[in-house]
C-alpha cells in the first residue's frame, strides 16, 4: 500500500488461499522451513468474490515487519508461525515493509504479497512456498494491490514508477501495463488502486498529478477523471460495495473526499482538524451507511455517516509508543471490522476488533489481539485452512516471539 506517509507506515493488506514463502532482499538471506503433510489433506478452495463477505469461522494470518508469518485466532491465541525472511533491524527497509493489499478475506488459491520496493511475491498457502515473483518498479514507495471481484486478476499501482497494471492472479502474467505521468514528465504517483464491484473499472488516486482517475480495467484507458489541487496529494481510495460512492484520502490537508461513483462528482469533504490525526486507510460498512477512517498517526478511528458526512463517533484506543493504524478491513461475516495498529518490531502491534452494530456507542471496541512484533499485513483465512497450517506446516507457538 505503499512517498506518502512515514516509511514506518508502509504496509499491506490481503491474501489468497495459498501462502507464500519469501525471497530475501538486500542483506536478508532466504530461509524456508516446511513439513511434508502425509496424512492431512489440504483444504480445497474455490474462488469467491472479494467484495462479498462470507460467513464461517476465520483466523488471522499476520505478516510482520521482521519477516515472520504468525497465525492468530480472533480470541488472541497464537497458533503457529513461519519465518519467511531471516531479518535484523539493520536490513534494507524494502525487505521488511509490505504495502497495501485490500480484501475482505482470502478468496482464491493465490496469495500475492507486495513489497514496497515494487516487487510482488506469489505464494502457495498450503505449502508456504513461493510460486512466483514479479517486479513493477524498483524504488521504495507505496505499492497498492487488490484482487478483482471474480478473484481472477490482481490490480497493482506502483507509485514511484507511475505504473498501473493488471496481472493474472494465478500465474502473475501481465494482462496490461501502463505508465501514468504528470504533464511535466514525472511520475503521477498512483499510490493505491481499487476495483469497482462490477469489475469494469479501477480507481486510482494520482498523488503527484492532482487527479483521481477512473480506469478501464480491461485496457488501462482513463475513462473519467476528477481534478483536485495538486498540493492536496490524493493517495488512498475506497469504493462501497454498492458501487455508488467512493472516498479518497488526501495527505496534505488531512481530508477525506466523498465522491459519487462512477461519475466522480464531489459530494463533500470531511476535514480532520486535529494536528495529529492523519487519515490513511478507510473502509465502508457493508450497507454503505458509515465510513471508518483509521488514522496513521494516532490510535483513533473516525466513524463518518455517509448520509450527512458528519463524524458521529471517534473511537479512541489506548495510547502506545508507536501510535497509528496500517489498515482497517471488514471481517468475514460482515459484523466486525478489524483495525491493524502497526506498532514497532520491539514493542509489537495490536489487532483491534470493532463491532459494526455498536459503531456510534462507547462499546464499539469488541476486543483486541496483542502481537509480539509489528504487523505489516493482516489477512483473514478460513479456520479450516488455519488448522491445516498449524498442524502440518507452521512451527509451534513460541512465547514472546520477536525475531
Amino acid at each position: 500500500m505503499i512517498a506518502v506517509v512515514q516509511m514506518n507506515y508502509r504496509y499491506v493488506l490481503v491474501v489468497g488461499i495459498v501462502l507464500i514463502l519469501a525471497v530475501g532482499v538486500g542483506s536478508a538471506y532466504y530461509f524456508l522451513h516446511t513439513r511434508s503433510p502425509t496424512v492431512t489433506v489440504p483444504p480445497s478452495s474455490s474462488p469467491t468474490s472479494s467484495t462479498t463477505t462470507s460467513s464461517g469461522a476465520f483466523d488471522f494470518l499476520v505478516f510482520t515487519q521482521k519477516g515472520i508469518a504468525m497465525l492468530m485466532s480472533p480470541s488472541g491465541s497464537f497458533l503457529g508461525y513461519e519465518r519467511l525472511y531471516n531479518l535484523s533491524t539493520s536490513s534494507p527497509v524494502q525487505t521488511f515493509y509490505w504495502d497495501e493489499y485490500s480484501t475482505t478475506a482470502v478468496p482464491s488459491s493465490v496469495l500475492a504479497i507486495p513489497l514496497n520496493n515494487g516487487t510482488i511475491l506469489l505464494f502457495n498457502t498450503t505449502t508456504m512456498k513461493e510460486t512466483g515473483k514479479t517486479s513493477v518498479g524498483s524504488s521504495i514507495g507505496f505499492i497498492g494491490i487488490q484482487l478483482s471481484p471474480n478473484s481472477k486478476y490482481l490490480a497493482v499501482a506502483d507509485g514511484p514508477s507511475g505504473v498501473v497494471e493488471v496481472l493474472s492472479a494465478t500465474s502473475g502474467q501481465v494482462v496490461w501495463q501502463k505508465t501514468y505521468d504528470t504533464l511535466q514528465g514525472k511520475t503521477a504517483y498512483p499510490c493505491d488502486v481499487r476495483w469497482s464491484p462490477d469489475g469494469k473499472y479501477l480507481l486510482a488516486p494520482m498523488k503527484l498529478n492532482g487527479t483521481i482517475d477512473l480506469i478501464d480495467s480491461t485496457t488501462g484507458a482513463i475513462t473519467n477523471e476528477a481534478n483536485v489541487a495538486p498540493t492536496s496529494q490524493p493517495y488512498m481510495a475506497s469504493i462501497n460495495a454498492q458501487g455508488t460512492q467512493a472516498v479518497v484520502e488526501f495527505l496534505t490537508n488531512k481530508t477525506d473526499g466523498f465522491y459519487s461513483f462512477p461519475s466522480l462528482k464531489l459530494i463533500g469533504t470531511v476535514a480532520f482538524n486535529s494536528t495529529h490525526f492523519l487519515p490513511q486507510r478507510g473502509v465502508f460498512t457493508p450497507d454503505g451507511s458509515y465510513y471508518l477512517e483509521a488514522s496513521a498517526s494516532t490510535n483513533q478511528i473516525a466513524v463518518i455517516s455517509t448520509s450527512n458526512l458528519h463524524v458521529v463517533n471517534m473511537i479512541n484506543l489506548p495510547p502506545t509508543s508507536a501510535p497509528g493504524f496500517a489498515d482497517i478491513v471488514i471481517a468475514p461475516g460482515g459484523a466486525t471490522a478489524y483495525a491493524v495498529q502497526h506498532g514497532n518490531p520491539t514493542t509489537g502491534g495490536i489487532i483491534y476488533l470493532i463491532s459494526l452494530s455498536e459503531l456510534t456507542s462507547s462499546s464499539a471496541v469488541a476486543g483486541s489481539i496483542p502481537l509480539t512484533t509489528a504487523p505489516a499485513i493482516v489477512l483473514t483465512i478460513p479456520s479450516t485452512l488455519a488448522t491445516y497450517l498449524a498442524d502440518n506446516v507452521l512451527e509451534p507457538p513460541v512465547t514472546g516471539l520477536h525475531c
